[in-house]
């Protein structure tokens, strides 16, 4: 009668005892090299920290409503920025990607969600969607991310976004004068040192600075335009 499996009670040593001579070193080897690789790759991915840009929403201004809709297509990034991982720059503009510090998502795709959110809680337009919503909408703002990273200089950090912005009107004043704005912001804020966190930290503060000084500049050029 064969035992079951269920029933066989062997050992490691005794396992592979049962396997031919010419069988059992390519069995071993495999184990030599797959359990330490999963093992690494386990401890890698517990060991990843994962960031998110985000900051508090500003609260509506006095500053009265422009009664229109805003549409912020999504940001175009630069080859240069890391969509995944915290890129960080030396003095000598050479720069290294930190892979066990990740982004929560494509930063464009954050800097985006903060932009529509922002106009709209602010007060500075009736309604701000994004490029999937089928609102009817005047006015359209479109950014180039080109730098988004964290800069390490002689022992000093700090965090720097470089971002290229036009603002595009679609029931112009006047033939020809669609582009009421374009305009290079580049932020760059101190962090308390070095580390990764600190460099994160600096670059929720830019992206925060960033946000109100294309929302101040926005309303500015409408507001010009129509008078």
């Amino acid at each position: 009668m064969v035992q079951p499996w269920s029933e066989k009670k062997l050992g490691l040593k005794q396992y592979f005892s049962d396997f031919p001579y010419d069988r059992k070193w390519p069995v071993l080897l495999l184990f030599a090299f797959v359990i330490p690789f999963y093992g690494c790759a386990l401890w890698s991915k517990d060991s990843v920290v994962f960031h998110a840009i985000n900051y508090p929403a500003p609260k509506p201004t006095n500053e009265s409503t422009i009664p229109e809709t805003i549409m912020v297509y999504r940001f175009l990034m630069d080859s240069s920025v890391d969509t995944h991982y915290l890129l960080i720059s030396d003095q000598n503009s050479k720069s290294k990607v930190l892979t066990n510090h990740a982004w929560t998502e494509d930063p464009s795709v954050m800097l985006t969600a903060l932009a529509i959110r922002d106009l709209e809680s602010s007060g500075a337009f009736q309604k701000a969607v994004d490029q999937t919503s089928n609102v009817p909408y005047r006015y359209a703002l479109e950014g180039a991310i080109k730098k988004f990273e964290g800069v390490v200089n002689k022992a000093k950090g700090s965090g720097l976004i470089e971002v290229e912005v036009k603002l595009i009107d679609f029931e112009p004043r006047s033939v020809g004068k669609n582009q009421l704005m374009k305009k290079d912001y580049v932020i760059e804020t101190l962090s308390a040192d070095t580390s990764p966190e600190s460099l994160v930290k600096a670059l929720k503060q830019g992206a925060n600075e960033l946000s109100e000084k294309i929302r101040n500049d926005v309303r500015k050029s409408v507001t010009q335009d129509s008078q």
